[in-house]
């Protein structure tokens, strides 16, 4: 009678025992001998032998959901195995279902099912689905080489449509300028037909009425006579037209381009600016589709790294897990290897 009470209370005092370990290490996971085991393998690369320390945790304690969603981590990033990464993830939300990371891990969730669905789909799909996916990639790449030609194209058109602008503005420019050359050239030529006009008519004055000359008395003395005017002989020049002269050659387009020459000679050039200093901190600009753990994956190698974004952009984001496009997240060193990974 006594062995068969004590064979009923071993069962119970083991179950008892289990229940009161898991208990203790309840928010205490990390200072469990497997856990620590199961860290220090992940940390080294053995993320199947990390897998089978959290498994004998939960052996122990069944019901910590830190170590249910370090197994869904490690099956989601390292081990390929969407099915236990989404059973784990449940389990988590299970246990902890007032968690601030519950909209997170339903995305976790999420994106191992279409995993499950792709692998799926490849196993079982047919040779015309397969014949249908390539044709569909072909048509892809075809439609990205189409985009990155006509943005080629625009940036040329943009390039032309500048130096057509830039060459109309020339040919304006020279327009005007030859209009100012064509009328001083015209204002010289009025006045040179007018200096010719006198030159003609001046001997015509002096040999119309000629004086008669006077009489001297043989005591005085004949005053120089005056110098006689040759018809032929040039006209002195005016004044005026030498200032005409200088002033159409101020203004002649060759002269022109010759001071913009001198004065394009004489700008300094301008200082070279340094190049800007690198970072210490590295950060990441939000764009569409980007989520914490795609973040984290991208920049740690795990998405379960998330939270560490979080906590280091609480100003950016507010407690929510909620990015907006063009938000500048700050991204911190990984506390696991103490430096940024490139």
């Amino acid at each position: 009678m006594n062995l068969k009470k004590l064979l009923l209370l071993i069962p119970l005092s083991g179950s008892l025992l289990v229940l009161t370990s898991c208990g203790d290490y309840i928010g205490k996971e990390k200072s469990h001998p497997f856990f620590v085991k199961a860290e220090t393998s992940r940390n080294a690369g053995n993320y199947k032998e990390a897998a089978q320390y959290f498994e004998e945790f939960l052996n122990v304690c069944p019901r910590s959901p830190v170590v249910h969603y370090e197994l869904g981590s490690l099956y989601t990033d390292h081990l390929n195995d969407p099915y236990k990464a989404v059973y784990h993830y449940q389990r988590y939300l299970e246990l902890d279902r007032t968690s601030p990371d519950a909209e997170n891990i339903r995305k976790f969730i999420d994106g191992s099912k279409r995993r499950i669905f792709e692998q799926l789909s490849t196993q079982f799909e047919s040779a015309d689905t397969a014949r249908a996916y390539e044709e569909a990639e072909k048509t892809r790449k075809l439609l990205d080489q189409y985009v990155a030609y006509s943005k080629k194209l625009r940036a040329q058109n943009d390039t032309l449509r500048s130096q057509n602008d830039e060459m109309r503005k020339r040919i304006e420019s020279f327009g005007k300028e030859s209009e100012k050359f064509k009328q001083t050239v015209k204002e010289l030529q009025k006045k040179a037909q007018e200096a010719q006009l006198l030159s003609s008519q001046e001997p015509v004055r002096q040999t119309a009425a000629p004086e008669q000359p006077e009489k001297q008395d043989p005591g005085k003395t004949n005053p120089a006579a005056p110098a006689e005017i040759n018809p032929n002989q040039a006209l002195p020049k005016d004044p005026g037209d030498e200032w005409e002269n200088a002033k159409v050659a101020a203004q002649s387009p060759n002269s022109a381009a010759g001071e913009q020459k001198t004065e394009t000679e004489k700008q300094p050039d301008k200082p070279v600016q340094p190049p800007p200093s690198r970072q210490e901190l590295r950060r990441h600009t939000v764009q569409k589709g980007d989520t914490l753990s795609g973040i984290a994956r991208k920049y740690y190698g795990k998405s379960s790294a998330f939270r560490l974004i979080r906590n280091a952009n609480k100003d950016v984001l507010k407690g929510k897990d909620q990015l907006q496009i063009g938000q500048i997240l700050v991204i911190p060193p990984d506390p696991a290897t103490g430096e940024k990974k490139p």
